[in-house]
């Protein structure tokens, strides 16, 4: 059975490499290793791995939430590979729902069991504008979620707070800053059967799982193999209140505001009445989208297979 690494030293600020030298140690089993090296490259890597397989294969991704997104992105229906993660990076949303290995023992365990036991998972699918489409394995987003990505991206607090384990900190230490900066927008989303518009929005987030921002459980709700995306649209909230919403978010309490709607389907159109608002896949900033752009978002089973072992 062949088992690839694809490894992202830079994942966390270095946590990445960390991971895997220890990693690497324990290690008895013959596998392959990769390292990415660039954007992009991860899934790159995955999809020449795998477009050959015939047989049940595994791929195991020393990362982050980003580092995933890549890599499930480049082998998305192939029903012959298996996706296991060993966490390195800053967020980690995807460890805190789906099943990880912790050690190279669980990982050599997991391979003896022959059968490779897996389960399949969905994935969301958005298009923002004139750009080709994205996957999602966690969640995307329009509005304040993806303008916060984007300050975290520029920002050298989180290399620091990483650097002393806190770095999911960065993502809170963002939203406060940019409460003061930026600006709300009119949203309308159109169903099959209804459209709903939304005043002074400040952000969509489209979840294909419950958490996002670093461990924030924004859509309770959202399961990754059921066949539906849930929407959490939050409008019409003043700033002071929105910063309560966040905190509270980490508790499920949030989903008593009034000015939190949820919507749940296999398929939205969303238009947004504002130029240059941020959008995000899985934590990666794709850029800004121009007023009346339609943003389609839908969900296709079954695409890929995560790893499923006892606890």
């Amino acid at each position: 059975m062949r088992v690839l690494f694809i490894v992202n030293e830079a994942a966390g600020h270095g946590k990445g490499k960390k991971v895997w030298h220890h990693l690497q140690r324990q290690l008895s089993m013959n596998y392959e290793v990769a390292f990415t090296e660039y954007e992009g490259h991860g899934k790159e890597l995955a999809k020449n791995w795998a477009q050959n397989a015939q047989t049940k294969q595994l791929i195991v991704i020393v990362g982050g939430d980003g580092t995933i997104h890549e890599i499930v992105s480049g082998v998305v229906h192939n029903k012959f590979i298996v996706i296991g993660v060993v966490r390195a990076g800053s967020g980690n949303d995807f460890a805190r729902y789906f099943t990880t290995f912790q050690n190279a023992f669980q990982i050599e365990s997991y391979i003896q069991n022959n059968e490779m036991a897996n389960l399949p998972m969905d994935v969301g699918v958005v298009q923002f504008g004139d750009q080709q489409h994205e996957i999602f394995v966690n969640n995307a987003g329009v509005g304040f979620d993806a303008f916060v990505t984007k300050r975290i991206n520029k920002s050298r607090l989180k290399l620091y707070l990483n650097k002393i384990g806190l770095g999911k900190l960065s993502y809170a230490a963002a939203v406060v800053r940019g409460l003061f900066s930026f600006k709300s927008f009119d949203v309308t989303i159109r169903t099959s059967d209804q459209e709903r518009q939304f005043k002074q929005a400040w952000f969509v987030a489209m979840s294909n799982q419950p958490y996002f921002g670093g461990g924030m459980k924004i859509s309770p709700s959202s399961k990754p193999n059921d066949g539906r995306i849930e929407l959490t649209i939050v409008h019409g909230i003043s700033r002071l209140k929105l910063l309560l919403v966040f905190v509270t978010v980490f508790f499920e309490k949030h989903t008593k505001f009034k000015e939190i709607t949820f919507l749940q389907g296999n398929q939205f159109n969303i238009f947004v009445q504002a130029n240059n608002v941020d959008c995000h896949t899985d934590g990666n900033y794709i850029g800004e989208i121009r007023e009346g752009t339609n943003i389609p978002c839908t969900v296709q089973r079954n695409a890929w297979q995560v790893i499923a072992k006892e606890h």
